[in-house]
């Protein structure tokens, strides 16, 4: 007879083991860190693919004002006219009517001004004001030899 009772063994123990939820909290955690970096790296993707690039003048320096190198001087209000391209960086050497600005990238520029140009250290003010060391903001063109011809210097 123990042959009778295996039938209903097996199907105890078939009924034991039966459906189980192939789910729980844990799968539930890793689908959702699945999901969100499945995002995260959908959007970078249709960022480099759609997105707008990063010009060069909208990072600034560690002393709060934009610009961030060559092509990226930002304009005061009232300056809107001023056309051209600048630089950022900290004075190097004053000599005469030249400026010497050390960028970030550590490259020297040197910038050319005149009697036109607007020199402002929270108001305006000359050349002679701006010290080694303090952080300027310089507006104007670049010439065949990267010397820029200022039309304003901005410390600050």
């Amino acid at each position: 007879m123990p042959r009778a009772e295996a039938p209903s063994d097996l199907n105890q123990a078939l009924a034991a083991a039966g459906p189980r939820r192939w789910w729980n909290r844990t799968t539930i955690g890793l689908l959702g860190v699945v999901l969100l970096v499945g995002g995260f790296l959908g959007g970078v993707q249709a960022h480099e693919r759609w997105g707008v690039p990063a010009s060069s003048g909208t990072s600034g320096m560690a002393g709060g004002f934009g610009g961030g190198g060559r092509g990226g001087a930002s304009v005061a209000p009232g300056d809107a006219g001023t056309a051209g391209q600048g630089t950022t960086g900290t004075v190097k050497l004053v000599d005469g009517t030249t400026l010497y600005v050390q960028t970030a990238s550590g490259e020297t520029v040197t910038v050319r001004t005149s009697d036109r140009t607007a020199v402002k250290v929270s108001q305006t003010a000359s050349l002679a004001s701006l010290t080694s060391g303090l952080a300027v903001t310089v507006q104007g063109v670049p010439d065949s030899e990267g010397i820029i011809s200022a039309t304003a210097v901005t410390a600050g």
